[in-house]
C-alpha cells in the first residue's frame, strides 16, 4: 500500500497518494474511454444519418445541444468532484463515471428511436465533461518539468490515436450493416477501462505548489491566456466541420463505407502533430507556435469545406488535424502547468472545449437556416476565428505588459 500523506489543499476530505498514477494504467484507461470519445464526438453523425435518418440541421442541432450540456457540466467538475469526495475517493467518483455511462451505452438498441439517440448522446457526453477533469487531475498530479511534459505527451497520443480508431472503426461496422452497434460497444469498452482503473491509488499524489512555480517560466502566464481563447476556436471548427462531414462527403460522392475512415485523416494528422510536440522542446514559450496553429487551422477549414473532390477535402482535413493538435496541446500543456494541476484546471479545459462544440454548430445552424450555403458559412467561421485571435493577441499583450511593467 502507498505511503499516504497530508493533502496540500485544505479542504480535500481525503490524503494524497505519495506517488502520482504510472503510466501504463493511465494510457490503458485514456486510450480506452477515448475509443468511446471517437464514437460519441464523432462517428455519432454517421450513425445519425446512416441509422436514423438525420439530416444536416439535425446534426447540427445535436452537437450544439451537446456542446451546451458538456460545457455546464465542466465548469462544475470541481464543485461535483468536491461534493462526491465527501463520500468517495477520486477513484470511485471515476468508476462511478464509468460504470453509469456502460449502463447507459445499449439503451439504444433496447428502447430503440431518434429520441433515445438524443438522450443516450447528450448524458454520455456530459459524464465526460465529469470524467475528464479527474483523470487530468491524476495525469499530473505529483509530476513537474520533464515529468510532466512527458506525460501530456503520452497522454495526448492515446487519446488522440482511439479517436481516430473510434471514428474510422465505423467504416467496417456500415460495411457490415452492424452501425447500430457502435454506441452499445461503448460498455465494454467501459469495463476494461475500470480494470486499468484498478491500478490508480485511490486518490490522485500529493502536488507541491512551491514546486510547480519552480517549474513554470513567467512566459507561461501570457502564453496560456492566448490559448485559452484559441482552444475554444480550434473546438468551434471541430464543431462546425464534424456535424456536416458526412454530408460533405455525400456531395463529392464518396462511398459511405468509406466515409468515416476518410474523415478520421484530420485526427491522425493531429496524432501526427503531438507526438512532434512532446519528442520536441523547441515550441515551449513560443508564441509564434500558436500562430502558425491558427493559420492552418483557418486554411485548412475553408479548403474541406469548399472541397469539391476527396483530395482536397483530405488536405484540408489535414490543416485542421495539425492546426487543433498544436493549439490543444499548447491549451492543455500550458493550463495544466500554471493551474498546478487542480480538478478545476482541468474542469475549464474541457469547459472551452464544449464552448467550440455548441459555438460551431450554432454558427452552421445559423447560417444555413437562412439559406446561405458553403461559401458564407466559411466566411462565417473565419470571422469567428479573426475575432478569437485578435482577443487571444489582447490577452497575451496585457499580460505580458504587466510581467514586465
Amino acid at each position: 500500500m502507498s505511503e499516504k500523506v497530508p493533502h496540500p489543499r485544505g479542504d480535500a476530505p481525503h490524503a494524497g497518494s505519495a506517488e502520482p498514477v504510472r503510466a501504463l494504467p493511465m494510457a490503458g484507461l485514456t486510450f480506452v474511454c477515448s475509443l468511446g470519445t471517437g464514437v460519441l464526438w464523432n462517428a455519432i453523425y454517421f450513425i445519425a444519418e446512416s441509422e436514423y435518418g438525420f439530416t444536416q440541421d439535425d446534426t447540427l442541432l445535436l452537437a450544439f445541444v451537446s456542446g451546451i450540456f458538456y460545457t455546464i457540466v465542466a465548469v462544475s467538475a470541481g464543485w461535483i468532484v468536491r461534493s462526491l469526495e465527501r463520500h468517495m475517493t477520486p477513484r470511485s467518483a471515476l468508476a462511478l463515471v464509468l460504470i453509469a455511462q456502460a449502463v447507459i451505452a445499449p439503451l439504444v438498441l433496447v428502447f430503440p428511436g431518434v429520441a433515445t439517440l438524443w438522450i443516450t448522446t447528450v448524458v454520455m457526453m456530459s459524464l465526460g465533461a465529469l470524467q475528464w477533469p479527474i483523470v487530468q487531475h491524476y495525469l499530473v498530479s505529483g509530476r513537474h518539468g520533464h515529468a510532466m511534459r512527458n506525460s501530456i505527451g503520452w497522454f495526448n497520443a492515446s487519446w488522440m490515436a482511439a479517436t481516430a480508431i473510434g471514428l474510422a472503426a465505423v467504416g467496417p461496422l456500415k460495411a457490415a450493416n452492424l452501425m447500430s452497434w457502435a454506441i452499445p460497444s461503448l460498455l465494454p469498452v467501459n469495463l476494461i477501462a475500470l480494470l486499468f482503473l484498478a491500478r490508480f491509488p485511490s486518490v490522485p499524489a500529493v502536488h507541491d505548489d512551491l514546486e510547480t512555480a519552480r517549474h513554470v517560466p513567467p512566459s507561461y502566464t501570457p502564453l496560456l491566456a492566448a490559448s485559452r481563447v484559441l482552444h475554444p476556436m480550434g473546438y468551434l471548427v471541430i464543431g462546425a466541420l464534424a456535424p456536416i462531414l458526412p454530408y460533405l462527403f455525400q456531395s463529392i460522392g464518396t462511398d459511405p463505407a468509406l466515409q468515416a475512415p476518410l474523415g478520421s485523416i484530420w485526427h491522425v494528422a493531429r496524432f501526427a502533430a503531438v507526438i512532434v510536440l512532446w519528442r520536441a522542446a523547441f515550441w515551449h514559450g513560443r508564441g509564434a507556435t500558436l500562430v502558425v496553429a491558427g493559420i492552418l487551422l483557418a486554411g485548412g477549414f475553408a479548403t474541406a469545406v469548399g472541397a469539391g473532390t476527396e483530395a482536397v477535402l483530405a488536405i484540408g482535413l489535414v490543416g485542421i488535424g495539425v492546426g487543433q493538435g498544436i493549439i490543444y496541446y499548447c491549451a492543455i500543456y500550458y493550463g495544466l502547468a500554471v493551474g498546478g494541476a487542480k480538478v478545476d484546471a482541468g474542469g475549464l479545459h474541457e469547459a472551452l472545449v464544449g464552448a467550440g462544440y455548441f459555438l460551431g454548430p450554432l454558427l452552421g445552424l445559423a447560417t444555413f437556416s437562412l439559406g446561405f450555403g458553403p461559401p458564407v458559412f466559411i466566411g462565417v467561421v473565419l470571422g469567428a476565428l479573426t475575432a478569437g485571435f485578435v482577443v487571444s493577441l489582447i490577452r497575451a499583450g496585457r499580460l505580458k505588459s504587466q510581467r514586465t511593467a
